[in-house]
């Protein structure tokens, strides 16, 4: 997994500068003060928040993230009980959590919300970074990377631009007609801009990209600075196929075929978003028979399509998943063997200390990742007041209303994509003294440790929907794993089984089915599920009530049910 590059920074106190572009990210006296009075106010933010259901602010320059913080504050002393706030912003080079938590302990008031901040920008990675915040009431989604390229990926409407970026003397592709165009293309009719510059050329910039700015008087000793609305948009949806126009602003029922990690962790998204939801499962295809699964990244496949995929997803789930319960988040240990198309960053000797366990080969350290117990966890996301679960047989034509298929082997069953079934047995062993691991181990299949023992695993077997134990299909995966951890006891005291299904290439459907925009599909995941599951779910949840899309264009057509008729 690729992590983002922090910017070499000197202090000024509890100020950072970036030594690479020479400029501070806040105003040396009160940057909180200029933030307020060249965003907020320049955008009339405190107004517009008054009587909206939604809003979407988008940003150059997350910086510190004090932009942020300040509007969440005035966001929840203005804005309606319940409305939503999404925050888009770029940052090419974002600050690393504990110089995120030094800048903004300038001030108290935001003490508590810093917290919250720094937690945000763990696990960033180049792309699309998802963080729900509050609730489900702020929706931050961090573009990491250059402006230009990541906006050209999104799919928004934004309400209102913070111009934020250093200096445009110092940075001047941040303002450059490329960008300028791209805030333009994702405007909606109205959308306002303000920034602390009043650079003639950037105007021009502006102005050539269909905005009317103006100068109005700037912060402190800064005589001028710039404001801007967009008479027109051009913000359509052309670039998505079969994209529905108009579910976002009814209240037609929501019903969720299938209540397990896929499932479940939809409805949760579009509940927090104040959708009321019913969730069909008779519990005759329940995919969580499984004690644990790995939640974790994908390093060691580069340059796979979905690689950036999982791991803007991991990111996703580490941070939501947070307090929940069944989570474990340990570490893994990823063992690379012979095979592997990356280098070991870490030797045997070191993965064995991390781990608890003597390990025979070198790998990664993954921080963060662990392994969650789906039963509680999705448990966990049911239980909310607005998700109703009905336990019976969902069939076509039951319902009126918006539909998402997430039941596995019946979603594929009742929609004919193509996919794979394969069967997966985990078996539970015995600690011993040699044998207690402390995290979870990948490469030849997984090994962790959950509330209730060691469990190994997991087979892949095709040409069978059976989910009776089998002891002999463990001597399988025990197989695979005694070279690389020789200490594993020779029998096992329990099996449990599953039914996988991937899509197509071993890819998720994710997004519309059918040109109204009324059936989804959230399925397909394979043995990933648990990873993505947040991710997507948001995904769905996002468009279903029109809040900025948290994947790029380039991976929704690749997880996009239509790919099996179109060319990605």
């Amino acid at each position: 997994m690729t992590e983002p590059k922090p910017p070499k920074l000197c202090w000024d106190g509890d100020t950072p500068r970036h030594i690479g572009f020479d400029d501070g990210y806040t105003a040396s006296g009160d940057g909180l003060a200029e933030s307020r009075h060249v965003f907020l106010q320049g955008n009339d933010l405190a107004a517009r928040f008054e009587d909206c259901k939604r809003f979407t602010v988008g940003e150059l320059g997350f910086g510190t993230g004090l932009n942020l913080a300040a509007t969440w504050r005035l966001w929840a002393q203005c804005a309606p009980s319940g409305a939503v706030l999404s925050y888009v912003t770029c940052e090419a080079e974002p600050l690393l959590p504990a110089d995120v938590l030094r800048a903004l302990g300038r001030w108290s008031e935001f003490a508590e919300f810093a917290q919250d901040i720094a937690r945000a920008c763990q696990h960033l990675t180049p792309g699309f970074n998802l963080r729900v915040l509050a609730g489900g009431r702020l929706r931050l989604l961090i573009l990491v990377g250059d402006a230009a390229e990541q906006l050209a990926q999104l799919h928004a409407r934004i309400d209102a631009w913070f111009l934020d970026g250093f200096s445009p003397a110092h940075n001047p592709a941040m303002w450059s007609p490329a960008v300028c165009q791209q805030l333009a293309r994702l405007s909606g009719t109205g959308a306002t801009l303000a920034t602390f510059t009043a650079a003639g050329w950037v105007r021009r910039n502006l102005a050539a990209a269909g905005f009317e700015v103006g100068k109005v008087p700037g912060f402190g000793r800064k005589r001028d600075m710039s404001v801007g609305h967009l008479a027109r948009s051009s913000n359509n949806d052309d670039a998505l196929p079969d994209w529905p126009e108009a579910i976002s602003s009814d209240d037609r029922p929501i019903h969720i075929v299938g209540a397990g990690i896929a499932g479940a962790s939809t409805a949760a998204a579009l509940a927090r978003l104040g959708r009321s939801v019913t969730v069909w499962d008779d519990g005759e295809h329940a995919p969580s028979h499984l004690p644990a699964l790995l939640v974790r990244p994908w390093p060691e496949r580069p340059r796979h399509p979905l690689a950036a995929f999982y791991a803007s997803a991991f990111g996703c789930a580490a941070h939501s998943l947070q307090g929940a319960p069944g989570w474990h988040p340990h570490g893994v240990a990823l063992l690379l063997g012979k095979q592997a198309k990356i280098d070991a960053v870490e030797d045997a000797a070191s993965l064995s200390e991390r781990t608890g366990v003597a390990v025979q080969a070198g790998g990664l350290w993954l921080e963060g990742a662990g392994c969650l117990e789906p039963v509680p966890w999705i448990s966990s996301l049911l239980d909310h007041p607005r998700i109703k679960h009905n336990r019976s047989k969902w069939k076509p034509g039951i319902c009126d209303g918006l539909v998402v298929m997430a039941a596995g082997a019946l979603s594929t069953g009742l929609l004919d994509l193509p996919a794979s079934v394969t069967r997966g047995q985990m078996s539970r062993y015995e600690t011993t003294e040699s044998f207690a691991p402390t995290s979870s181990l990948a490469g030849a299949g997984l090994c962790t440790r959950t509330s209730d023992g060691i469990w190994l695993g997991s087979s892949f077997v095709h040409d069978t929907t059976s989910l009776t134990p089998d002891a002999a299909e463990a001597e399988t995966y025990r197989g695979k794993w005694q070279p690389l951890l020789p200490d594993v006891p020779s029998a096992a005291t329990e099996h449990r089984a599953a039914l996988r299904i991937a899509g197509q290439g071993r890819m998720p459907y994710v997004g519309p089915l059918r040109d109204d925009g009324l059936t989804w599909a959230n399925f397909g995941h394979g043995s990933r599920g648990a990873t993505a599951a947040s991710l997507c779910a948001e995904f769905l949840a996002a468009a279903v009530d029109g809040h900025p899309l948290p994947l790029p264009q380039s991976q929704i057509m690749r997880l996009h049910p239509q790919r099996v008729t179109t060319k990605v």
